[in-house]
Order: structure tokens, then C-alpha cells, then sequence
């Protein structure tokens, strides 16, 4: 997989222009913003970490998240995710110009990959549901294998939620904190891809889940590796850091978030695929290229064809990618 296969190059200088007036729409109500604590380990011990594009980034000091402080309000975020430009760029352009490609290269693998886990620890295929359901290719692709006896998607986006109804499966248009307040429902799988780095309070979201599981149930959470490489080495111009991203769990804090909530971690593993791609791209356009030290000048520059390809293995296998898969259990009579 490439980045330009699922971000193509001729789109991103459209997408830059509907980013940069979401920024000024979030800044231009900053007295809506608010102090927060650590949103893994609760600490208020925090230190400055770098700022980009108006918004401060923290270290905890006890766990090593960083995270948006002060960030948007609830409210301002629920008027920001309705009427992003960006969001809308992405539903016109980007979407469509690589849904073929997304579809292979990042919703069959994710598919399979759920799967996987699933079969290794015996789990029902029973009731499964997805938060943030989006464009519903998950879901679709699931429904389409024939394993879950139901499966169930949580859109609060109307144009999305209409999105996924027309193919074929239930749907729920609603906060998941909502939902779990109001059901009695309960399920064997739920999975949340590349949400919870932008929840205000990811804490109550993960309270929730936690509630909507049966015993025995899995989480199977996905997000950015706030310690991952290209982290590490692009600091604030890892195309990671953006606007949206509030939150930069690490593969030792997002573990200790699900387990302040009653879910025991059982795996936690960071199987990225661009990690050195981009750090690679992120040091060309700085220039930085002669201030790297030799030997990733050598793997990431002098012998990127022979090298490149390894390289990304260890970087996923070592914990190192910016993209992170974590899943745990509800303690309970399922447990195997």
C-alpha cells in the first residue's frame, strides 16, 4: 500500500484549503475552549510540548500521552463535526476517487484482521456493532462474510447514517453515550476505528462500551500511536498531528485507559504499513535530509528500494508504527 492510493496527490491541495478553514472555524471560537486532564491516567502533570496550527499539545508526565489542553468544548466539537468543510471534501473527492483502493487495501485487511483476533480467543460471532460507522464499508464487508448473526453500526452524522441503511444493516443514529443509556442491548464484538483520539472525553466513551459488552465481550480499538515513529521524528509535521486529533495514547496508556474502566488489555499491537514512507517524505520537504543521523540517512535515503520495505516490518513489529490495534475483554462467564 501507498499513501497516494488512499490520499491521492492531485486531491490534497483541495483537501489543505477545506482543512485550513475548519482551523480558523475552531479558533475563531477559542473562548469555547476548555482545560482538561490526561484523558488515559487523569494526572494534571503536564508539560508544554510543541503548538501547531493555534492548538497546544501536553506530555503527561506520568503516562506520556500527549493531548489537545485546553481543546473544544463538547458543544463547539458537535458544531465543528457537523459542518467540517473538510469532512465534506472528503464525502465529494477524496472518498470516491479511492474508495476501490481503500477497500482492498484498508477495510478487507481490517476485516480479516478483527477476524483473526476474534477466532484466536474462541469469541462468539454473535452481536457485533461498530461506533462510528461512517460510510459503512466495515460493516458491509462483515455482513457480506456471513459469521455475525447481527450486526449493528452507531452513525450520528444523518448524511452517513442514510449511507450505511442503504446497504443493508442496522443502523443507530446516535452518540454512543446516549445509546448506552437508553439500551438493554448488549454485545459479543465492538469496534472503533480511529475514534477515540477524537473524543473530548474518551474516558466516558470508554465507560459506555464497556456497559454495552456482554461478559466475556471484546473492544477492539484502533487509533494513532502518539510514540510512534514518525512521531518521534517529524514532531508537530507528522501528518498525525492534526486539528481533529485531540488525543495520543501510546501502547502503555491506552491499556491502562481501557483498564481504569473494567477491560482487561489482550493485545495491543501496531501493524502500520507508511510509517517510514512518511517520515521518509516528512525529511524530504524539510531538507533535513543531510541532520539525519547515518543510519537513517542510510536506510531511509542511500538504500530506501532495498531497505525501505524491512525497515516499516521492524518498525510494526518492534511496537514503533503510528498506528495502533488494541483489544480487550469484559471480565465475565464467557471468558475462555
Amino acid at each position: 500500500m501507498k499513501e497516494d492510493d488512499i490520499r491521492p496527490s492531485r486531491l490534497q491541495a483541495g483537501q489543505r484549503v477545506a482543512l485550513l478553514r475548519d482551523i480558523a472555524m475552531l479558533l475563531a471560537r477559542n473562548d469555547e475552549f476548555v482545560e482538561a486532564a490526561c484523558p488515559a491516567c487523569g494526572s494534571v502533570d503536564a508539560r508544554f510540548k510543541f503548538e501547531k496550527n493555534g492548538f497546544r499539545y501536553q506530555d503527561c508526565q506520568a503516562c506520556t500521552t500527549f493531548y489537545v489542553n485546553p481543546r473544544p468544548g463538547e458543544a463547539l466539537l458537535g458544531d465543528f463535526y457537523r459542518s467540517s468543510e473538510n469532512y465534506a471534501y472528503w464525502a465529494r473527492h477524496i472518498y470516491p476517487a479511492s474508495a476501490a483502493a481503500r477497500h482492498q487495501s484498508v477495510i478487507v485487511p481490517r476485516v480479516e484482521r478483527v477476524l483473526e483476533l476474534c477466532h484466536e480467543i474462541g469469541l462468539p460471532f454473535g452481536e457485533m456493532l461498530e461506533i462510528g460507522a461512517g460510510y459503512g464499508s466495515f460493516c458491509s464487508e462483515m455482513q457480506r462474510r456471513g459469521l455475525w448473526r447481527h450486526i449493528v453500526g452507531i452513525e450520528p452524522t444523518p448524511d452517513l447514517a442514510g449511507i450505511c441503511r442503504e446497504q443493508g444493516f442496522e443502523v443507530v443514529e446516535s452518540r454512543v453515550e446516549d445509546f448506552a443509556a437508553t439500551t438493554d442491548r448488549r454485545f459479543d464484538l465492538i469496534v472503533a476505528f480511529e475514534v477515540i483520539e477524537h473524543l473530548f472525553d474518551p474516558g466516558q466513551v470508554v465507560a459506555s462500551l464497556e456497559c454495552l459488552l456482554r461478559p466475556g465481550g471484546v473492544l477492539i480499538l484502533t487509533c494513532p500511536n502518539g510514540a510512534g515513529f514518525d512521531v518521534q521524528q517529524l514532531g508537530p509535521d507528522s501528518p498525525c498531528v492534526d486539528h481533529e486529533h485531540l488525543n495520543y495514547f501510546n501502547t502503555r496508556s491506552l491499556p491502562l485507559l481501557l483498564e481504569r474502566h473494567g477491560l482487561a488489555t489482550l493485545k495491543c499491537i501496531t501493524p502500520g504499513k507508511l510509517d517510514a514512507e512518511l517520515v521518509r517524505k516528512g525529511i524530504a520537504a524539510q531538507g533535513r535530509e543531510g541532520q539525519l543521523e547515518p543510519f537513517l540517512h542510510e536506510v531511509l535515503f542511500e538504500r530506501w528500494d532495498e531497505l525501505g520495505a524491512a525497515f516499516q516490518r521492524f518498525i510494526a513489529d518492534a511496537g514503533m508504527s503510528s498506528h495502533m490495534w488494541v483489544m480487550a475483554r469484559k471480565p465475565g462467564a464467557a471468558d475462555v
